[in-house]
């Protein structure tokens, strides 16, 4: 097959020649601009990502296994470790570039650049060195202009990059979407299982396919090199619309730097980056598990010890009004009022907990649909009453007088009761929240201690 070749560079016409130089040599003030705003963009990205994290948790994610709990966190931390490396990256941007506007600035007022023979500090064998070395000033201006725009270019392709983690993260959350909204529960889960081992032995089996077409042996064959493209044009909807931009930065570095040079920094850039997301992994992955004192050097300290632990998300008065409660929280760690109000959250992935215990009755068709909608929330209230054994201490609440409630400060859905503590001792005390086990046995879901100091 006779591949044709590209246009020389010369056939390009002078007044495009001359439009591409004006455009880029007025280029830098809006480089500058566009590293200052993606300096603040990324730097406040890990928190946007954090609170997307802490909201799929509570409201979509439906449960708790690899995929559904552990999966998420770990691209959101993939996710912070980009984003950390392109606030580097236009950080380091936006030093050089500055500097190289003052560079140009010296150069208006010296054209002459530096004169070596005219620094008479140094010897004549400095001189000579650092006139090798160093070259003219307006040589290094235009070597540092290079390198900014290189850097740009490096930046914007890892921001691509991020941007088709996220949409190929989304398409994954759409299919499960789906799959649970079409699907019968009791299918789901196994249907769910064989779909993304069909995607995964897939996309899998096409990228090492893709590779052996790429070896030497087989990428100049006619026949291999038509499936070879193919199926680079199939991954390329993973990313959508980011593919031919990011083609455009990629294949200008393949076509013009050296091939052996070019692998050496490939390997380092890719070794350092690896390096980057495998930390930021790790440590989304610790910290989300609750497990974030295990790297801690502190040796008589644990925060994984719940009879022992205060947790400030616990207490409406120590949290963050818009954070969202992980599992259950009371008006304050210091209690004086007569009474506590308990709040339990109700995440989305009580939702198979729960319809493993309990099925709702077949309720009359003559019912109106107020009738309905009161009997169901009886109905509900009941069975979050058997599900849920509220603890102070070791009296229990048999009947805790649940009611539906929505907070006003950052949205939750769940359950809210006040419990009264005519007979609370003063001093520490412990508030539990117990759930059955498999066997119906009580166990802990959830343990707040806090102090209880009556007002005189």
């Amino acid at each position: 097959m006779n591949v044709p070749e590209s246009e020389p560079l010369s056939s390009t016409t002078t007044d495009a020649q001359d439009k591409l130089h004006d455009l880029t040599s007025q280029s830098w003030n809006l480089e500058l601009v566009i590293s200052g705003a993606a300096l603040f963009a990324t730097l406040s990205l890990p928190e946007l990502l954090d609170s997307a994290l802490a909201y799929y948790r509570y409201n979509l994610m439906t449960d708790t296994d690899y995929i559904h709990d552990v999966g998420p966190t770990q691209v959101m931390g993939l996710l912070k470790g980009v984003s950390y490396s392109l606030f580097a990256a236009f950080l380091a941007h936006f030093i050089m570039r500055a500097f190289w506007v003052g560079l140009l600035g010296i150069l208006a007022v010296y054209p002459s650049g530096i004169r070596y023979d005219q620094i008479y500090s140094l010897s004549q064998y400095a001189r000579q060195q650092f006139a090798q070395r160093m070259g003219s000033l307006p040589d290094y201006i235009i070597r540092l202009d290079k390198r900014c725009n290189v850097i740009f270019a490096l930046a914007f392709s890892l921001a691509l990059f991020l941007l088709g983690i996220a949409i190929a993260f989304g398409l994954f959350i759409l299919i499960e979407a789906v799959l649970q909204l079409l699907i019968p529960d009791h299918l789901y889960k196994t249907v769910r299982e064989t779909v993304n081992l069909i995607l995964l032995v897939g996309i899998g089996g096409l990228w090492l396919v893709y590779v052996f077409l790429n070896l030497p042996k087989f990428r100049d064959n006619p026949r291999f090199a038509q499936i070879a493209f193919q199926l680079s044009q199939l991954f390329s909807v993973l990313f959508m619309g980011l593919y031919k931009p990011g083609l455009y930065i990629l294949y200008t570095f393949y076509s013009q730097i050296p091939k052996q040079i070019l692998q050496k920094r490939l390997v380092w850039a890719f070794s350092i980056f690896i390096l980057v997301e495998l930390v930021f992994m790790s440590g989304q992955l610790v910290q989300t598990m609750g497990a974030s004192d295990a790297l801690d050097s502190r040796s008589y300290i644990t925060l994984r010890a719940p009879n022992q632990l205060v947790e400030a998300n616990s207490f409406d008065n120590l949290r963050t009004p818009d954070e969202l409660i992980s599992k259950a929280s009371i008006q304050s760690d210091v209690i004086r009022e007569p009474y506590v109000r308990l709040f339990v959250s109700y995440p989305k992935s009580l939702d198979v907990e729960l319809a493993k215990r309990f099925r709702e009755p077949v309720w009359p068709d003559n019912l109106s649909k107020k009738d309905r909608r009161e009997r169901k929330a009886t109905w509900y209230l009941k069975s979050f009453e058997s599900y849920f054994g509220v603890y102070l201490n070791d009296s229990l609440y048999r009947s805790p007088g649940f009611l539906f409630t929505k907070r006003a400060d950052n949205g939750q859905q769940g359950l809210t009761t006040v419990l009264l503590t005519a007979n609370l001792k003063p001093g520490r005390n412990i508030l539990k929240v117990m759930v059955p086990d498999s066997a119906n046995k009580p166990t802990a879901y959830y343990q707040i201690p806090f102090w209880y100091v009556p007002e005189n």
